[in-house]
This record gives structure tokens, sequence and C-alpha cells, in this order.
């Protein structure tokens, strides 16, 4: 017998409906491993930041650890030279050699000291989970071929060879790449002794640069439209500025930020009571009696001892703009910039729900050392380097002075100061390959890049703002932002 037709309807309705069943709950399983896979990629990004973030703080807090140590060390020196010079000059003498053996401790110090800051902090950072970079150990050895090959021409002695080495600076090159032997997680600032009287200039603004990059045609607008508008080769730019040499009396790298000044010029006087105030006091004695008893000695006498750079150790306080919208006031004891310790960390997580390769995560740090004379006196109040470093603290990475004018970046400071110059006097042809900076600039020379820029701002210049606050420079805001 046939079936009816609405038997025959009902079975093709349930197998209908059994198809789109099966449609439906295939799409629910695959919504829900995108879920789990997204909070997979969510939970693993943080993870990955968590750890950056830590390995970061503890490699700075690692490094502002050692430039404590340091200070320490080169303070109490200060005050065994204090003695010895007074000694001699008691005994009739009218050199020190023991100030001179002590002096030289002090250079070899602020040397040896950020270094192992340096190693202490690749540790720390490593020991919370960071990875070494390729990237960061190839910029330490590039570093340590020109310590080979260039700074005995180009910069004095920082303190007398030891043992079998015939340079200061073949010596600090060995300690440099053995702490690169040994992996490097952490970028810390570095701080070369050639450094631009300015950076006005618009190729030394790192903005211009990431504006390349990122095909940011709002922020040249803001800040390069005339060069976007009339560029047509590089002998457009007007000439760098001039480069000064500063003395090799600091590391390059966590820098103490100090200077050598005459002792006999430069005796501070401490407040009655002071634990320090004797020892000063009987030098300077000494020496009035030697100026007075032997003028000609008196003026030829030659020693020094390790004072505060003015220029690096002012206040946070007299830098902060009057105008700045903040609320409580900086303690005496902890405002002052000066030697710190600022760190970037990078790091690469992969995405299960994209297919567009890792993510690039960066962090930076900065910490520095901490303390006070009695009183609560700021540790530079008198000049004079004197033991008083008891504490470690972050600090945010804008207020550090070794973290400026582009040190944390990768590349940066290469770039700026060996292969820009070499581009202002032969052009493009002077760019190498694999430093990203380089490539940024190669992409700006070619017109259909800026034509792109100008096509576009044409249409749509109307929707460009420029961003207000967030830090200093011409763009608001700054690459330190976490």
């Amino acid at each position: 017998m046939n079936p009816s037709l609405s038997s025959i309807n009902a079975r093709r309705f349930r197998t209908q409906k059994s198809g789109q069943t099966l449609i439906f709950m295939t799409l629910v399983i695959v919504m829900l491993a995108f879920a789990a896979l997204f909070y997979f990629d969510v939970h693993k990004i943080l993870h990955v930041k968590a750890i950056s973030r830590n390995g970061g703080d503890a490699a700075a807090l690692a490094g502002a650890r050692w430039q404590a140590i340091s200070l320490n060390l080169i303070g109490s020196l200060n005050i065994a030279e204090a003695v010895a010079i007074t000694n001699d000059l008691s005994a009739g003498q009218t050199t020190s050699p023991e100030a001179d053996l002590i002096a030289e401790l002090q250079r070899r110090i602020a040397f040896s000291g950020p270094i192992l800051g340096y190693v202490s902090a690749q540790q720390a950072a490593k020991q919370n989970g960071i990875f070494n970079q390729s990237q960061f150990a190839s910029e330490i050895n590039t570093h340590v071929n020109l310590l080979r090959t260039e700074y005995g021409l180009l910069h004095p002695e920082p303190f007398q060879p030891s043992g079998s080495y015939a340079s200061a600076w073949e010596e600090v090159a060995d300690m440099m790449e053995l702490a690169s032997d040994h992996g490097v997680a952490v970028q810390a600032a570095w701080q070369y002794y050639a450094t631009y009287s300015n950076y006005d200039h618009l190729l030394l603004n790192p903005g211009f640069y990431d504006a390349i990059a990122g095909r940011s045609w709002c922020w040249m607008y803001y800040n390069a439209f005339d060069e976007l508008q009339n560029y047509q080769n590089w002998t457009y730019w007007d000439d760098l500025p001039s480069i000064q040499v500063n003395p090799p009396v600091n590391a390059e790298i966590l820098s103490l930020w100090l200077q050598r000044v005459a002792v006999r010029d430069s005796i501070p006087l401490l407040p009655t009571g002071d634990t320090w105030e004797s020892t000063l006091l009987n030098l300077q004695a000494a020496l009035d009696d030697l100026n007075l008893n032997d003028p000609v000695a008196w003026g030829d006498f030659d020693a020094s001892w390790a004072f505060y750079n003015p220029n690096r150790w002012d206040g946070w306080s007299d830098r902060i703009p009057d105008d700045f919208p903040w609320d409580g006031e900086i303690r005496d004891e902890y405002d002052y910039g000066g030697a710190d310790a600022a760190m970037a960390v990078r790091a690469e997580t992969e995405r299960h729900t994209e297919f567009r390769g890792a993510d690039t995560i960066n962090w930076t740090a900065g910490a520095k050392p901490f303390g006070s004379l009695e009183g609560n006196v700021p540790p530079n109040t008198y000049g004079l380097i004197l033991p008083a470093y008891t504490d470690i603290r972050l600090i945010p990475v804008d207020a550090s002075i070794s973290g400026g004018n582009g040190a944390l970046r990768p590349g940066w400071l290469d770039f700026i100061i060996n292969i820009l110059p070499a581009y202002m006097n032969n052009g493009p042809s002077a760019l190498p390959q694999g430093n990203w900076y380089a490539d940024q600039l190669r992409t700006w020379e070619d017109q259909d890049y800026r034509q792109d820029g100008l096509e576009w701002l044409l249409d749509n210049n109307y929707d460009c703002y420029r961003p207000t606050g967030g830090g200093p420079g011409s763009s608001g805001g700054t690459f330190h932002g976490h």
C-alpha cells in the first residue's frame, strides 16, 4: 500500500529538522571551541605580561642595588682619601700616593659596579622566567667590538689597566663580553660618551620613525607636514646638531652620573655634628697649612675625588611644570635624579584564535637607589659623594635619567650615533640592513610612500587631532607607557 502524502511529509520534516539540529550543534561546538581558545589566549597573554612585569621590575631593582653598592663604596673611599691626604700632609709630604690609589679604585668601581649590576639584572630577569634575546646580545657584542677597536682612539683611559691588559678599554670589553656570553635577557639603557648637543632635529625624534612604520599620517600632519610636502632627497635635511664627547668617568650602562673634582678646591662644609664633619675639617686645615707654608707645593698639589654631576642629580620637583596636575610633594630624601636603572623586557606569545603570528609584549621598568644624610638631607646636597644609600625603589620609567632620548629602544643609539651621520654625508646608500630605524628611513625615501600620505591627508586631515598631555614631546604621550 502506498504511503499517504501526510506521512511522507512528516518523514521529510523530521529529516530536515535533524539536519538543522546537526548544523546548529556544529556551530555551537565551533563557537565554544573558539571561545575556549580565546579564553586560553587571553589567559596566556596576561600570564606572559605578568612574567614580563616581574622580570623587568626584578632586573631594574637588581641593577639599582649595585648602583647603591657602588655609590656607597665610592663615598666611603672619599672619606678614606680625605684621611690619607690629611695624614700625608701632616707628615710633611706634598703628595699622597695612598690618595692616588684610592682615586684609582674609585674609577674602577664606577665601571665595574654598574657592569656587575647589569649581570645581576640578567640573572634576576631569568629567575623570573624571561628568556635570552638574540637582538639584545647582538647589540652588546657590537658595542664590545667598538670598545676593542675604536675607544682607545676616541677616549682617554678611564683607569689604569691591570695585569696583562694594554688598555683599560680591553678590560671593560672583556667584562661586557662575559655578560653577553651568559645570555642577555633584559636590555638596559645605554649612555654613550658621544651625545648630541640637542635633540630638536626631526631625524633625532624616535616618533618620526614610529610614524613612518605605522603610516601615522596625522602625526606627520602636526610634526612633519613641511617635510612630507617638500622633501625630494636626502640633501633636504638640515645639518645634525654638534656631537659632544663626555669624559669617560662613568660606565655607559647603569651610569652613576659622577664627575671628578679637584680635592684642593672642593672640600664641602658639613653641618656641625655630622658624622664626617671632623674628617673634612682636618683635611681643610692641612691644606690651609700647606698653602700658608709652601704656596708653590699647594699650587702643584694634585688630587681628585668623586662628586655628583649637578646636571644630572638635580631635584625632580625642579623639573615639574608649575601647571602640572599633581597632588602632594616629593619628600626631600627622594627629591633627586641621578643614578637609576631603566630596563626593557621583550616576550612573545602565540595566539590560537588568530593567524598573524606571535604578539610581542614589551615591558619597561625603572628603579633607583635612595638614601639620605643625617636629618633626611638628600645625599647630593654637598656635592661630595658620601655613603648614604640604604633603599631601592621602583620609579616611573619616564622619571628615569638614563632612559631618556630613546636609550631603551633597541638599535636607536647605534642608529643616531653611527648610522645617521653616514646617511647625512652619503645618502640612502649608507643605510645598512638590519637596523629598524634605517629600514624606516629607506621607506621615507620612497616618493610613492610620501605621496600616499599627502593624498590621505587631503581627504582626511579634518579627522586629525593633536594629543594633549600624557608626556613630553611633540607627539603627546610617551614610548614608555606600559
